[in-house]
C-alpha cells in the first residue's frame, strides 16, 4: 500500500564536527543541537509517515553498490596504496563502508628533502576528508512531482557529488531510478520546485536553470494540476531557492509579499487544456489558480516563514519554532494545524524545515534498517 517516506538526514552524520568550526555564526553552531533538531522534526513527522535518513538508506542498499560509491569517494596520492583499499573493502562492514561514501577521505603525500636524505622512499601524510554535508538538506537533491521523482543537478562544484549518493538511494526506495535526469551543464535543484495535488510552482532563480523546467512542466500537468514557472529577478542574498519565499500547502501559498506584485519576478501559468499564456505577475498567475495568497513580510521571510512543510495528504504543517507565531495564526482560520520545531541551528547554514525533509510515495516494505541488512 503507497504511503509517503520523509527523508529526513542528521546533519552530525554527514558534517563532521571539525567543519563547525570554520562557520561564521554568532553564537556558533552547536552539532549536538543541530543533531537535536533533526530528532525534533522526525518525531513530528513519524505519526504521518515512514522517515528515513541517508544513512540508513544507504544500510539498505545491496553491499556491491556501497562498495561502488565508497571506491568513488577515496583518493590517494600514492596508487599503491589502492590494494590495501581494496581489502579493506572487502572486510569491512557496511556501516564503515557508509562512513568512507559521507566523509569522502583523500591520503595526501607531502615530498621533504630532510626526510628523503634518511628514508628516501617516504614522505609525510596528512589526511584530507571532504565529506558530502549538504546531504543535510535532503530536499536540494530530487524533486518528487507526485509520482515521477526528477534527479537534481547542483550547481554548486563542491556539492555537485551528493547527487551519486541519492541516485542510489533514491533506487533502493522506490525499486526503480529517477524518471527525469536533467542532461549536462543544466541545473535543477528541489528546493525550486512546489508541488501539490493540483499545483505546482517551479522557480528560476540562483540554482535552476530555466532550461530544466522544461521537461518537469509535461509530468506535472496530470490530474488537473496547474504549473506555474517563475523567474525571480531579485536573487535576493541568502534566499537561495524558490522555497525561501514560497510554500505551497492546501490550496493556498505563503509568499513573499515583496515578489506578489514586482516586476523583476514574473511567472508562466501552464494549464492541460490550454497553451501556455504571455509572463504576469506573481500575485496574478496565483490568482488565476484558485489560489489563497498569504502573503509574508520581509521580517517573517528572514524567520523561514516560507520554508514550512505541508505534510501531504493532512492539513498539518511543520514549521520552526522561530516562525511559529508568524505561522500560526495564519494557518489555523484555514484549519491547518501548525507542529513547531526548534531549528535555529539550521537556520544558521541558511536552511529551515522545508530544505530538511523530501518526500517519496512508496511502500514501506522497501524500507530495511542497517541492523537489518
Amino acid at each position: 500500500m503507497p504511503s509517503t517516506t520523509f527523508l529526513v538526514q542528521n546533519p552530525s552524520e554527514v558534517m563532521p564536527v571539525e567543519m563547525a568550526l570554520f562557520m561564521e555564526a554568532d553564537p556558533p553552531y552547536d552539532p549536538g543541537r543541530a543533531a537535536e533538531e533533526s530528532a525534533a522534526l522526525r518525531a513530528a513527522l513519524a505519526a504521518h509517515g515512514t522517515v528515513v535518513s541517508v544513512r540508513e538508506g544507504l544500510a539498505s542498499a545491496g553491499r556491491d553498490e556501497i562498495v561502488r560509491l565508497a571506491g568513488q569517494a577515496v583518493g590517494a596520492d600514492d596508487p599503491e596504496r589502492r590494494e590495501g583499499v581494496r581489502r579493506a573493502f572487502a572486510q569491512w562492514p557496511p556501516s564503515d563502508l557508509i562512513d568512507i561514501v559521507l566523509r569522502r577521505p583523500r591520503l595526501e603525500l607531502h615530498a621533504d628533502a630532510e626526510l628523503a636524505a634518511i628514508s628516501p622512499d617516504a614522505a609525510y601524510e596528512s589526511y584530507v576528508l571532504r565529506p558530502l554535508f549538504g546531504l543535510m538538506f535532503p530536499r536540494d537533491h530530487y524533486a518528487d512531482l507526485g509520482g515521477a521523482v526528477a534527479l537534481g543537478r547542483i550547481r554548486r562544484r563542491d556539492r555537485a557529488r551528493e547527487t551519486a549518493v541519492m541516485e542510489v538511494l533514491l533506487h533502493r526506495l522506490r525499486g526503480r531510478p529517477a524518471d527525469l535526469v536533467p542532461p549536462d551543464g543544466r541545473y535543477l535543484e528541489g528546493g525550486d520546485v512546489a508541488v501539490t495535488e493540483r499545483l505546482a510552482v517551479l522557480g528560476c532563480g540562483f540554482r535552476t536553470s530555466p532550461e530544466s523546467t522544461g521537461p518537469l512542466v509535461g509530468h506535472l500537468l496530470t490530474d488537473g494540476r496547474d504549473v506555474i514557472e517563475v523567474h525571480d529577478g531579485l536573487r535576493r542574498p541568502e534566499e537561495f531557492h524558490l522555497d525561501h519565499w514560497l510554500c505551497l500547502g492546501p490550496g493556498l501559498a505563503l509568499v513573499a509579499e515583496e515578489r506578489l506584485d514586482s516586476p523583476a519576478v514574473t511567472a508562466v501559468r501552464h494549464r492541460r487544456d490550454a497553451p501556455a499564456g504571455p509572463p504576469v505577475g506573481l500575485r496574478r498567475a496565483l490568482e488565476e489558480t484558485g489560489t489563497r495568497i498569504v502573503p509574508l513580510s520581509r521580517a517573517q521571510i528572514g524567520r523561514f516563514a516560507a520554508n514550512a512543510f505541508f505534510v501531504p495528504g493532512r492539513p498539518v504543517a511543520v514549521t520552526p519554532t522561530a516562525a511559529y507565531d508568524d505561522v500560526a495564526p495564519l494557518l489555523d482560520k484555514h484549519g491547518i494545524e501548525v507542529v513547531a520545531v526548534p531549528f535555529d541551528e539550521h537556520h544558521k547554514q541558511f536552511g529551515s524545515v522545508h530544505c530538511a525533509v523530501n518526500t517519496l510515495s512508496t511502500s514501506t516494505d522497501r524500507i530495511t534498517t542497517e541492523e537489518e541488512a
